[in-house]
């Protein structure tokens, strides 16, 4: 009989020692993973941002295949900034103080319930080609999109996230920047929500003269705003307590001029006010 076999009690103990090898294996990746520290967090993500960097000065000193390994050291960083954020909750208010002095921009709503991070790719040359990770709550934890530019159409990178609520209703306001060659910038305010645990980047609360838009953006010439210190270069900014968009107004020749758009919220919509 095979229970008498001394081959049939060999097998069954390495079985039981495979199994148990596994389960121990997995149960120490899942604590490692779970017992990561804020701190060991940060140091991972920025081993990982730093070689965009590193790779972004090889390629402009000419060393052979630093273009592809740039692209690489995009995509590596890209996907472990979404697994992570995706994976530890916390992460959605935690500070990134090294990351952000490597200049990975992060912009955290007022309730803590969305976060927007982006960065320079460095791969457009004069027209700069931004990528974002989008991490906001979603039940008990968190959810996080990656975007990257792809056929021609960059990503902007996002400043600033504005928080207001109305009717029951929580929408984000993401002031970002859009950077085409050495003359030519762009500014713009795009709305987002959460709705049944998903993000939409695509509410449309802005009333415009050719319709419902999700967002607002200007185009104009960098050199009209270059001589002006950054902090008060003309820019869109949110007033949550009177819930008013306001925006410079670009003349015909594409610069930035001191006059200003208004759209204010009439509990349905954001509708242009004047230019004054």
């Amino acid at each position: 009989m095979i229970g008498d076999c001394p081959y049939f009690y060999v097998i069954t103990i390495v079985m039981i020692s495979l199994k148990s090898f596994l389960f121990v294996g997995f149960y120490l990746l899942c604590g490692s993973l779970a017992a990561q520290t804020p701190q060991a967090i940060e140091a991972d993500l920025l081993r990982s941002f730093k070689k965009i960097g590193e790779w972004d000065t090889n390629q402009r000193t000419g060393v052979n295949g630093a273009s592809d390994s740039l692209v690489k050291a995009n995509e590596v960083f890209g996907k472990k900034l979404q697994q992570i954020t995706g994976r530890h909750p916390s992460t959605i208010t935690q500070t990134f103080a090294l990351l952000e002095k490597e200049r990975l921009d992060i912009s955290t709503s007022a309730d803590g319930l969305f976060r927007i991070y982006s960065w320079d790719t460095w791969q457009g040359g004069t027209m700069h080609d931004f990528a974002n990770v989008m991490q906001y709550r979603s039940g008990s934890g968190t959810a996080s999109t990656l975007l990257v530019g792809l056929d021609g159409n960059n990503e902007p990178s996002y400043a600033k996230l504005y928080t207001f609520k109305s009717k029951g209703k929580t929408y984000y306001l993401g002031v970002y920047r859009t950077i085409s060659s050495s003359k030519d910038a762009g500014m713009g305010i795009r709305v987002f929500a959460i709705e049944n645990g998903k993000l939409n980047d695509a509410v449309k609360i802005i009333k415009t003269s050719t319709g419902l838009r999700n967002k607002l953006y200007y185009s104009h010439d960098f050199f009209s705003v270059v001589d002006i210190a950054f902090e008060k270069r003309p820019t869109i900014t949110f007033d949550t307590t009177t819930q008013t968009i306001r925006m410079p107004l670009v003349n015909a020749n594409g610069k930035v001029t001191n006059k200003i758009i208004t759209y204010k919220f009439n509990g349905q919509y954001f509708e242009k006010v004047k230019a004054n």
